[in-house]
Formats: structure tokens, C-alpha cells, sequence
């Protein structure tokens, strides 16, 4: 059996890099629900927007929003929409998130998150200056 292998071009784009660059503006929303206890909290089972605000003390303007985002990664699960929406832990969160529990890698992902902070030094220490960014290019680029 003879096989052909055809080559295609592949365009050239920047959005590996991009989504590898900017990795923790997704992992800020779930560092923070590690830090307040979220996941901890919902290991008791589902809670309505407002006791996870009262328990948590979050402001109800950004609360929806940052339990979406985490809804939208799979790490907790929502039933219904809104204010009356009920939240409760992914089978991973509940399992590796739940402070409780001795599969628990909160300790791990704050440390990794704390880790982060040291490559501003890491550029102070190679003399590195951060160039503003462009953000009309970087559309441009993506789009």
C-alpha cells in the first residue's frame, strides 16, 4: 500500500501564545474561590447567589458574574438563572477543592498562584522593561 501525504499550509497565528500568555486571568476567579472558601462551603450542598454572598461576603454587583465564569469552566455547576439560581461543586471541585477533604489542592494552586508574583522580580532582575501594550494590534492580530 502506497501512502501520499499532502502538506497544507497552515496559517500563522498568535493565539497559542496569547492563551498561554494570559493563562492566569483564568485562574484569578478560581484562586479567589480557593481563598474565600467556595468550594468548602458548597461541599455542604447548593447554595442560593445570596448565601454564597453572605457567607463569603461578596458584593452582589460582581457576585453572579464571578460564579458564571466558574460555571463556565466546569468547576461548579448552576441550576436555574439569576438571583435564583442554585450553585453547587463539580464532582473535581468537590473532590480537590474542599478543604475537608484529603485530596485537597488548594494549598498547591495558592502556592503555583503565589510563584507567579515573583517573575515581576524576575524581569527587575534582568533589567527588563515592560512595553505598553497595543491593544488596536493585538485586535488586529486575533480578530
Amino acid at each position: 500500500m502506497i501512502t501520499i501525504e499532502i502538506e497544507q499550509e497552515q496559517e500563522i497565528t498568535p493565539v497559542n501564545i496569547i492563551r498561554i500568555g494570559t493563562g492566569f486571568w483564568s485562574a484569578k476567579p478560581l484562586m479567589t474561590a480557593v481563598r474565600l472558601g467556595l468550594f468548602t462551603e458548597l461541599a455542604d450542598g447548593p447554595l442560593f447567589v445570596s448565601e454564597i454572598r453572605q457567607k463569603l461576603g461578596l458584593h452582589s454587583g460582581t457576585s453572579l458574574e464571578f460564579l458564571d465564569a466558574l460555571v463556565a469552566w466546569g468547576i461548579i455547576e448552576r441550576q436555574g438563572k439569576g438571583f435564583t439560581a442554585i450553585y453547587r461543586n463539580s464532582p473535581e471541585a468537590d473532590t480537590f477543592l474542599n478543604r475537608r477533604k484529603a485530596d485537597y489542592l488548594g494549598n498547591l494552586l495558592e502556592m503555583v498562584h503565589d510563584e507567579k508574583s515573583s517573575m515581576s522580580s524576575l524581569r527587575e532582575a534582568f533589567g527588563i522593561e515592560q512595553k505598553p501594550l497595543d491593544l488596536n494590534r493585538l485586535s488586529t492580530m486575533v480578530a
